[in-house]
């Protein structure tokens, strides 16, 4: 199993708490596997979006009790923010009602999403529209948790 797919799984365990957040608060949270730093998730459990940063992949999870597929079915859909250009995505449940999106790797997917309001999901023909409050406190986060904990320990 890749590192990617454990990190995710245990992501998508975490999504499904919840907590006392305000709207537009993200919690950063360093992931191990055992004594080994995997990556870094921000998580807004009141908005049901979060982002996992695992390498230099960052991957989106909305998670809405619209979504009726279960964890292992495979899920298609777009998502675009702020009614911009829909983005097509295709990955399999990690857990029910989650939907899991690769973030491309670009300027103007990052941009939309730190900058954007709101983003709207279609996943297996449902669409629910997220707040993306807070998308830039936690793409910044994302990043310092990144530089912190991959770094080495000082002696």
């Amino acid at each position: 199993m890749n590192r990617l797919h454990l990190t995710t799984m245990t992501l998508a365990a975490m999504l499904l708490t919840t907590a006392s957040v305000d709207a537009a608060d993200f919690s950063i949270t360093p992931l191990k596997d055992g004594d080994s730093f995997t990556g870094c998730l921000a998580q807004n459990s009141a908005t049901g979006v979060g982002f996992l940063a695992v390498g230099d992949k960052v991957v989106l999870f909305a998670n809405s009790s619209k979504f009726t597929f279960a964890k292992g079915d495979q899920v298609t859909g777009s998502w675009s923010v702020d009614g911009g250009a829909a983005t097509n995505f295709s990955s399999t449940a990690d857990t029910a009602a989650t939907a899991t999106i690769d973030v491309p790797n670009t300027t103007e997917a990052v941009t939309a999403l730190t900058s954007g309001k709101a983003l709207s999901l279609t996943a297996n023909s449902t669409t629910v529209d997220f707040s993306l409050d807070g998308g830039e406190k936690a793409f910044m986060g994302l990043t310092e948790c990144m530089t912190t904990q991959a770094a080495p320990a000082a002696n």
